[in-house]
């Protein structure tokens, strides 16, 4: 786990490649303590449709890890159980389609970055404040928790809050993540 400490705004902006995708968002007001704790704690309140897709996304990580390794000393037996992993893919695909998509929030447009996000609420969340965060890309990219502080919260046109927040608590394997995300789609 990865505790980030808050840079200046406008050098990270600079720095760090941001994109704009369409993300689930989830956010809970914390207290400071609990944004040091691992976002995934059971503290932290998590959407169902959250875990299945976390839980989802490390047993493939960890069976195709497996399964480069058993390639390496049966490659029969390994493509049997890719295969198994494609339909089990398959299942699991169709029942999330059927089932999951009624309890999931309306995606919303979200600028990330590795250390940080801005997204957009209905009430103004206070400078300084400390925040649990769910964030599911749409197309399933990836699905991380982490903690973050807010760095502003400004009225819009639209009579919304637009807020920004740097992560002070996110997993190594969450960053990368994002990272690759940004990488993938041409982070600006």
């Amino acid at each position: 786990m990865e505790n980030i400490q808050p840079q200046h705004e406008s050098t990270e902006r600079r720095v760090m490649s941001r994109i704009d995708a369409a993300l689930r968002i989830n956010y809970q007001l914390i207290c400071e303590a609990a944004a040091l704790d691992d976002p995934y704690a059971a503290n932290f309140i998590l959407p169902r449709y959250f875990l299945l897709q976390a839980e989802l996304d490390q047993c493939d990580h960890a069976l195709n890890a497996e399964l480069s390794k058993l390639t390496e000393k049966d490659q029969h037996v390994a493509k049997i159980l890719s295969l198994f992993n494609q339909k089990l893919n398959l299942f699991t695909g169709a029942l999330y389609d059927s089932i999951v998509q009624s309890m999931l929030p309306e995606s919303e447009q979200v600028n990330f970055s590795e250390t940080g996000l801005s997204f957009y609420s209905r009430e103004k969340i206070s400078k300084g404040s400390y925040l649990h965060l769910t964030l599911s890309h749409a197309e399933n990219f990836f699905h991380i928790a982490a903690t973050a502080q807010v760095v502003y919260s400004e009225l819009q046109d639209n009579g919304q809050y637009r807020n920004g927040a740097y992560f002070v608590t996110i997993l190594p394997s969450d960053r990368a993540k994002l990272a690759q995300c940004i990488e993938q789609h041409g982070g600006i």
